[in-house]
């Protein structure tokens, strides 16, 4: 469990392999250094495209892949990118489906593919602008996921204080 949350698990001992799998990638991706290796790995998968690199378009897919089994958990969860992890893991975990973090989360998928498109086609320019609004993007929508996990467990926190 990370350190500082209010996610509780279940005990070790009555969950399925699949969902100790999925707690101990959620754990070690809540790791500030996988949360950033992450976010950079976007661009270079996109140069890598644009450059026709192949080694560099393999390095940055295994980094992606293996970045939650070989970057630890972290010790204490109080990292911006932690945050984001925790309130995405709440926001699968509980099925909350704001509009605004909906579209915003839908959006970034035809940017995505279209600055993967632009690198393929050789427009560096187009996928320069598109990986950054891509990015800029999933940053927005990250940051209202926080503050919708913040809401939403305050509003649970203050629910049981508030209970006899």
């Amino acid at each position: 469990m990370f350190i500082g949350t209010t996610h509780q698990e279940p005990d070790m001992s009555t969950r399925v392999p699949s969902e100790r799998l999925a707690a101990f990638l959620w754990e070690h991706h809540a790791n500030p250094w996988s949360g950033w290796t992450r976010v950079f790995a976007f661009p270079v998968l996109v140069y890598a495209v644009l450059t026709r690199r192949r080694r560099l378009l393999v390095a940055a897919v295994a980094a992606v892949a293996v970045n939650p089994v070989v970057i630890p958990q972290p010790d204490d969860a109080r990292a911006w990118t932690s945050d984001v992890v925790q309130a995405e893991r709440y926001w699968v975990d509980n099925g909350e489906d704001g509009a605004v973090l909906r579209a915003l989360d839908v959006a970034v998928l035809p940017i995505t593919v279209g600055a993967l498109s632009a690198a393929y086609r050789k427009k560096p320019r187009s996928a320069a602008v598109l990986t950054a609004l891509s990015m800029a993007l999933k940053f927005a929508f990250v940051s209202a996921l926080v503050r919708h996990y913040e809401a939403a467990t305050a509003e649970t926190a203050d629910r049981t204080d508030d209970a006899p």
